[in-house]
């Protein structure tokens, strides 16, 4: 789609009647009109125009775009034609229609799980905020080393164009995940590139071999968490980051990269303000040596469905001086901006044009005079490095910005309230529609006359039987992985620390998630010790004592977590869904099943490895469990509204009647 899209836009903007690429793209459009399979003159419109002069991507055939390659038949993309016939029908074909459609496509990409490895594609608000701060101006040499699809760099360029143009000599871009950089050099050519150059690389490699030279932006989301090697061979600025965690070595190499008066604009998780160890001592380094500008506490949930927790923006300068009036360089701002934002049911968070507008004209009058900017109760704060140094270097915003509050005095604002219950009650009846279309959906797909084989988890774990399934239904045996936490003589009591890596017990697991109140942490040494015990994404922690079939599936902010002792982890093959398998293990049914083969007390049920894998598991189709999947996340998210609206409802009733009383 983004081939097609790049050549419709070449062809609007360039074309000539007299040109072949012309002519081949004409027909083309035409047979898509009528049904008609257009590969082959889009194949011939697409090679023609590589050839012309203007082409933005003249190396295009080295990106191995099947869909264009000329030997396959309508049958291979049926979807071809139908894209086709859309576009042509729209009533222009400007190239800021074709960079939004792109747009658009990637966050449907997204939504349909399609970025499962290595960067995750920012969000076009997010995108915006980061270019909005960092404010590149036309003639920049902008870097992202961890471009994913290319989104930070497309809104720098839309952000440029509005005062120049960008080619692809004023940007340098790489992906860590390798499969990223064709799209990434299609989605730039469409926003208007000349000559885009995606690379492949790491944070080491890349600080090791710099480029091209300084560059005036560094605007990035790059992996959080992320482990890297040869972490040894590098002499950092501030200090040898953890190999365990890749954070500070993206943060070190935005900065090793600015010019003398350059800035960044770079996405961190929250974890990497309040770290302990060898990130609190680069931290202390980088606030000693001038290169902390702000950090921007962000909502939760921008990044769903990979990731609910709520990012922070780190802003670097490589000489914070050259921004900051004489005598002003001691300070740095704090905002929180987790308040902002809109969502609605089964979406993720959105930080509008206004949300993004506050933050980034709140960082720039600060910049322009910090004695002079006043802090903002609830959102802003100007910090002084002393007070940061006292607070041992701790960079979380919440720390420094006091939380607005209301006056208890002043009587509740009852009109306030009826607005409150609206809002619930339109979005309850939103989440309600939702789990009836769920639930339609799975009725649907399970109103077929028989009922699902059931496997036993050790067969899914060590591979599927034959006689189970009809022959030739997978294309290779399933495999998985089951495994109980560590003895307690691998972690003590005395092994547990303040602040480190988790360790999952069975009192951490809630009714579909886990909870963080009262966890127990192990050193990074440890944890490194205990590696066979990591959680990875996608894993199922189950409750192996206590109230059995409670659960919880590792999202990406549990990643790289230890499965503590009480605990057995389920690494699903192929043909398994976790979500559909961790909502199985919560029916009466399943309950019942383990409660009658676990052993102990009334008050106190173990279930042993042995007997856990002989559990009867009912496995209709990989599409069949998704769908159950969604209607259960559905049906999840309207308990909570409910849950929500109960207790609003309670507050009224608590609340109103004075509120009443004083006008």
């Amino acid at each position: 789609m983004a081939t097609i899209l790049l050549l419709a836009g070449f062809v609007e903007a360039v074309g000539e009647p007299e040109d072949e690429f012309v002519k081949r793209w004409a027909r083309a459009t035409a047979e898509a009109q009528i049904g008609i399979s257009p590969l082959m003159d889009l194949h011939a419109a697409l090679r023609s125009a590589s050839r012309h002069p203007r082409f933005p991507l003249p190396d295009i055939n080295r990106l191995d775009v099947e869909l264009l390659d000329g030997s396959g038949g309508s049958d291979d993309v049926p979807w071809a034609a139908a894209f086709l016939a859309a576009l042509t029908q729209r009533p222009a074909l400007a190239d800021a229609s074709l960079a939004e459609i792109c747009d658009l496509l990637l966050e449907r990409h997204v939504q349909e799980g399609a970025f499962l490895a290595g960067e995750f594609h920012t969000p076009q608000s997010v995108a915006r905020l980061l270019v909005e701060t960092a404010a590149p101006q036309p003639g920049d040499r902008i870097l992202d080393p961890a471009c994913g699809a290319g989104s930070v760099l497309a809104a720098a360029v839309k952000r440029i164009a509005e005062h120049g143009r960008a080619d692809g000599a004023s940007l340098e871009a790489y992906a860590t995940d390798r499969s990223n950089p064709r799209l990434a050099m299609m989605n730039l050519a469409i926003h208007g590139v000349d000559q885009p150059v995606v690379g492949a690389s790491d944070p080491v490699s890349l600080y090791q071999h710099q480029g091209s030279g300084l560059v005036d932006r560094v605007v990035s989301n790059p992996p959080f968490n992320q482990r890297i090697k040869a972490v040894h061979a590098v002499g950092w600025p501030f200090g040898e980051p953890p190999e365990f965690n890749a954070n500070f070595a993206w943060l070190q190499l935005a900065w090793s990269r600015l010019s003398e008066k350059g800035l960044a604009a770079v996405v961190m998780p929250p974890g990497a303000a309040w770290s302990s160890g060898q990130e609190a001592m680069i931290r202390k380094n980088m606030l000693a040596g001038g290169a902390l500008m702000a950090v921007i506490a962000l909502p939760a949930n921008l990044f769903a469905p990979y990731t609910a927790i709520p990012v922070h923006v780190w802003v670097l300068a490589r000489n914070k001086a050259h921004h900051l009036p004489v005598g002003d360089a001691e300070s740095v701002l704090f905002i929180d901006a987790s308040s902002l934002g809109t969502q609605v049911p089964r979406q993720r968070c959105t930080l509008t044009a206004e949300d993004t507008g506050r933050i980034s004209e709140r960082f720039h009058a600060w910049r322009l005079s910090p004695l002079a900017t006043p802090d903002e109760v609830g959102f802003s704060r100007s910090v002084s490095h002393d007070e940061i140094v006292h607070n041992d270097g701790s960079l979380d915003p919440r720390r420094y910005i006091q939380v607005e509050q209301q006056l208890q005095t002043m009587a509740p604002d009852v009109g306030r309230m009826r607005d409150d219950l609206d809002r619930h009650g339109v979005a309850t009846s939103h989440s309600s529609r939702a789990v009836q279309e769920g639930l339609s959906v799975c009725e649907r797909l399970t109103r077929r006359g028989f009922e699902p084989p059931r496997v036993s988890l050790r067969s899914m774990v060590n591979g599927t039987p034959a006689d189970w399934f009809e022959e030739d239904r997978f294309e290779e045996p399933m495999s998985g992985l089951i495994f109980a936490g560590p003895s307690g003589s691998l972690i003590r009591a005395e092994n547990y620390v303040d602040d480190g890596v988790p360790v999952v017990m069975p009192k951490d697991l809630t009714s579909n998630s886990f909870s963080t109140a009262s966890i127990k942490h192990v050193t990074h040494r440890q944890a490194d010790e205990l590696e066979r015990f990591r959680l990875h994404l996608g894993d199922v922690v189950l409750a192996r004592r206590g109230e059995l079939g409670r659960c919880a599936v590792v999202r990406e902010e549990q990643q790289g977590w230890l499965c503590g002792t009480g605990c057995f982890v389920l690494r699903p093959p192929a043909e398994l869904d976790a979500d559909y398998f961790a909502a199985y293990l919560r029916t009466s049914e399943a309950r019942q099943w383990l409660e009658a083969n676990s052993t102990g007390s009334m008050t106190m049920k173990t279930i042993s490895l042995n007997a856990l894998n002989e559990l009867p598991v009912p496995l209709p189709d990989l599409g069949v469990q998704q769908a159950i999947a969604d209607a259960m996340r559905q049906l999840d998210e309207h308990e909570r509204r409910l849950q929500e609206q109960l207790a609003l409802t309670q507050q009224i009733r608590r609340d109103s009647l004075t509120g009443l009383l004083r006008g």
